[in-house]
């Protein structure tokens, strides 16, 4: 009765979008469904975002097939083609819209911090798809800006692979609010975007591109370089240099005075990195100036030594790879870069079809994740409870979704299985995000 209790917000929220009556009226409005017709909306969002096998990377015949046996529905390989147009597209982009707007209503902080009141994480991910004629598309990137203490997606756009990450992080730049702390890789380094967080009251922690500068001023006032790469030798594994307040070029709208903080990679790090570099050997990419500096990490910074001592600088950073683990459910376990040939429509509804299993299964991981920290200060995995949830909704194509009697089933079993399968290892000296975050709970300690 208590779980029934503290899910009901959440239940209600999404039969705002999912239960049949809205996700027909839903239809009718956009003018997906004019008049009586074999495919139900209902049938459509389930084939193109709750199946095992996606839409992006079925034929025709086997959805058809999946067709038959969710509604006994009979419709041929050429009505279902049909049904893949640009009202199709709109159908199931809306579907995906109203579930991220969802999100502000029930969602709820799994961590309260005085310092930053949000912590947004930008990344991109992108994959290439086969191409038998020119019309058809060659691939996606998605960029995702995910917020860290209530699980949110943010913001997500869709490209083609060729758009600059620079081009997301200014689209963003007018979000900013006082308080929110932005972390951002190499891709989105830009000393102009940095100074209008800065202004707008936000904090930034980013990593800076291995061909910058950098220079600090004598007591008279003249500019002198600073070799990061060259201080760094004397560090050990692990240890840092702060060099408090900088300036990043010497001139250029690039140009910025910042907090910047040096790291001596530990072993680890260092293989990771010859890993990433070697891909981009293999694919022509220039790595030379970050060859040069390959054992060293650098962050800038406008967050204060007063406010976050240097030591926790790179743990705060780190949780930037809460996204990577997303990334990783969204190709591993939804498989949304496994797409056969096909034209822009049905590849449209294979994205937004896939982005809703995707999202929905991780706004309810994210549910069961902080009850159990609220009830049993347990920690879960968030790749364990997502493919948790992925598995529960496609048993039956979703089909449990559009009840809530079905749905609330549906919840206390994946939270039930996401408390006994689903805890995180925690590997030997190894931080996790609540460890970081100073959460306390019950340790599942599992040896390196």
């Amino acid at each position: 009765m208590y779980f029934k209790k503290e899910m009901e917000p959440f239940i209600q929220g999404i039969h705002q979008v999912l239960s049949v009556s809205e996700v027909r009226q839903w239809a009718r409005e956009i003018g997906f469904v004019q008049r009586q017709n074999k495919l139900k909306p209902e049938d459509f969002l389930s084939i193109c975002a709750f199946l095992k096998e996606t839409v992006g990377s079925s034929g025709l015949g086997n959805l058809c097939s999946s067709i038959t046996r969710i509604s006994g529905a009979d419709i041929s390989k050429q009505a279902l083609h049909q049904r893949f147009d640009a009202k199709g597209v709109a159908f199931l982009q809306g579907i995906f819209n109203q579930l991220a707007e969802q999100q502000a209503i029930f969602m709820r902080p799994l961590y309260i911090d005085h310092l930053f009141s949000r912590i947004r994480i930008l990344d991109a991910t992108s994959f290439g798809v086969p191409k038998n004629d020119p019309d058809h598309p060659d691939g996606a990137k998605i960029q995702l800006e995910y917020e860290l203490f209530e699980g949110k997606f943010l913001h997500t756009f869709l490209y083609d692979q060729t758009k600059s990450d620079q081009h997301a992080a200014r689209e963003l730049a007018d979000t900013i609010e006082p308080g929110d702390l932005i972390l951002r890789d190499l891709g989105y380094f830009s000393g102009e975007h940095l100074k209008k967080i800065d202004r707008a009251g936000g904090f930034y922690i980013s990593r800076v591109p291995a061909n910058m500068t950098f220079w600090t001023w004598d007591k008279k006032g003249k500019m002198m370089q600073i070799k990061p790469e060259e201080d760094a030798k004397k560090l050990g594994h692990g240890e840092a240099i702060d060099y408090g307040h900088i300036q990043i070029g010497k001139k250029g709208k690039n140009t910025l005075q910042t907090r910047l903080v040096v790291q001596q990679l530990t072993e680890e790090q260092k293989k990771k990195r010859e890993g990433y570099l070697q891909k981009r050997r293999r694919k022509g990419g220039h790595t030379q100036s970050a060859t040069k500096k390959n054992q060293i990490q650098i962050l800038a910074t406008n967050i204060t030594s007063d406010q976050v001592e240097m030591q926790e600088l790179y743990p705060i950073y780190s949780l930037r790879w809460q996204v990577e683990i997303l990334f990783k459910t969204w190709k591993s376990l939804f498989h949304i870069d496994k797409v056969r040939a096909m034209n822009p429509e049905r590849f449209a509804c294979h994205l937004y079809g896939t982005l809703i299993h995707i999202l929905l299964s991780s706004m309810i991981a994210f549910q069961c994740r902080y009850y159990l920290y609220q009830k049993h200060q347990i920690e879960s995995s968030e790749f364990k409870s997502i493919d948790h949830v992925k598995s529960a909704i496609e048993e039956d194509q979703g089909q449990a979704l559009y009840h809530s009697d079905s749905f609330i089933t549906l919840i206390k079993n994946i939270y039930q299985n996401v408390y006994r399968h689903g805890r995180k290892d925690h590997r030997y000296k190894h931080k996790s995000p609540f460890d970081i975050l100073n959460l306390a709970y019950e340790r599942t300690v599992k040896a390196a």
